[in-house]
């Protein structure tokens, strides 16, 4: 018997993506989809508001279509140096930290790495070659915050 084994395709979209995986089911992303119509909100926030997935889940969704790596960052594996030399308010507006520079490529850790505007900000502020990984916005944030010590 030669079954053949349904492949994802290079520009799936992100409800592609979750059936795919099996995180939501077709009747759940149409309902999404009729639901996108009506609000014109973003089919994950849709997702999430009606509990059938988290945001942890659509992070690592996310970086499968943008082919990005998701990570899980922590003061430990951020680059406290150069994070403290960017102003607080601006690691905060970009929703983003260095994790690592090596020559003149910087790795961040981005909240949303399809931003564009916000990735040519921060090339000019770090002054190097960019490198995107993806990290949540609350994972970020929590971070930020001990970093500038606030709790």
């Amino acid at each position: 018997m030669n079954k053949k084994r349904k492949t994802l395709k290079e520009n799936a979209k992100l409800g592609e993506i979750l059936i795919y995986y099996k995180i939501i089911t077709p009747p759940q992303l149409k309902e999404a989809l009729n639901t996108q119509k009506k609000t014109g909100k973003r089919i994950g926030e849709i997702l999430m508001e009606k509990g059938w997935i988290n945001q942890d889940e659509i992070n690592w969704t996310l970086g499968k279509q943008l082919d990005l790596p998701y990570v899980h960052i922590n003061l430990e594996n951020i680059n406290k140096e150069l994070s403290l030399k960017i102003p607080e308010y601006t690691l905060r507006k970009f929703n983003f930290l260095p994790l690592i520079e090596l020559d003149k490529d910087i790795t961040v850790a981005m909240a949303d790495p399809t931003d564009e505007e916000a990735k040519q900000a921060i090339s000019q502020i770090i002054g190097g070659r960019l490198k995107v990984v993806l990290a949540s916005y609350k994972n970020i944030r929590e971070t930020i915050d001990l970093l500038f010590k606030k709790n």
